[in-house]
């Protein structure tokens, strides 16, 4: 399995097989804590190779700067099929509503297929007027 893409974006779509980014971003800044971030998305590719077909599972885990959770993980089961005799994609979009961010920092977002850790994005919160 090959991890193809793993962005924070303000939106994304599936549409003809495209996985469709719109503003891939690390860094937001809001005015004043406990702030509530409205709207953004998770985009993810994965790539299986033969010998990988068969039931996965993905995670997505939000964690604040003490490493604590923000939300709960999103969790979906996949079953890998492989007709090409080559490689599968897959893609898989999850949309963040309204979720709060308590203090300025270094979040992040990790990914997880089959309980094994696949990548890390982090997400940096700054206090508005901060260098």
């Amino acid at each position: 399995m090959n991890l193809e893409i793993f962005t924070l974006c303000d939106a994304a779509t599936v549409s003809g097989g495209k996985l469709n980014v719109l503003g891939s971003f690390d860094t937001i800044a809001a005015s004043s804590f406990p702030c509530k971030h409205p709207l953004c998305a998770i985009a993810i590719r994965l790539r299986f190779d033969l010998g990988e077909e068969g039931q996965h599972t993905i995670q997505v885990h939000f964690c604040d700067p003490d490493m604590r959770p923000v939300m709960k993980p999103m969790i979906q089961k996949i079953d890998v099929q492989i007709a090409n005799e080559r490689s599968q994609t897959n893609m898989h979009i999850w949309n963040l509503l309204g979720f709060e961010l308590k203090e300025a920092g270094e979040y992040y977002f990790e990914l997880k297929v089959d309980g094994q850790t696949l990548s890390r994005l982090p997400l940096y919160v700054l206090q508005s007027g901060a260098s």
